[in-house]
């Protein structure tokens, strides 16, 4: 099986990192966008099996990204820097899969990729 996660994040450091923990599922295929806009362009173009997505986006909010890709039938992990149980009570009920809050352990991103693509 191959899968495809597109990772919507503007910090690059955090899009490296989760790049390199990603190098231990080698059947994924990664890719990246460093906004919003960008990051919808591409999930229309690659139709990818997942998107890891950050809430604090320099163009579009990431609640807004999440409704779009929710409306594509795309599944969604929330990974933020958002402690508010409120945004993530809310983030959950609008259909992400998971929400991580950075920092997070890197087992249970893998866990939260595993199960967001069914291995």
């Amino acid at each position: 099986m191959t899968a495809t996660v597109l990772y919507i994040e503007d910090n690059p450091i955090n899009t490296m990192l989760v790049e390199r923990v990603l190098r231990a599922r080698p059947e994924v295929t990664f890719g990246s966008a460093p906004d919003g806009r960008t990051g919808l362009d591409r999930a229309e173009q690659t139709r990818p099996d997942l998107v890891l997505l950050d809430l604090e986006l320099p163009d579009i909010g990431g609640e807004r990204v999440l409704a779009e890709l929710r409306a594509r039938d795309i599944p969604v992990i929330v990974i933020s820097g958002d402690v508010d149980p409120a945004v993530q009570r809310r983030t959950l009920a609008n259909g992400a899969r998971c929400f991580l809050v950075k920092p997070y352990d890197i087992t249970d991103l893998l866990r939260a990729v595993d199960a967001g693509l069914g291995v």
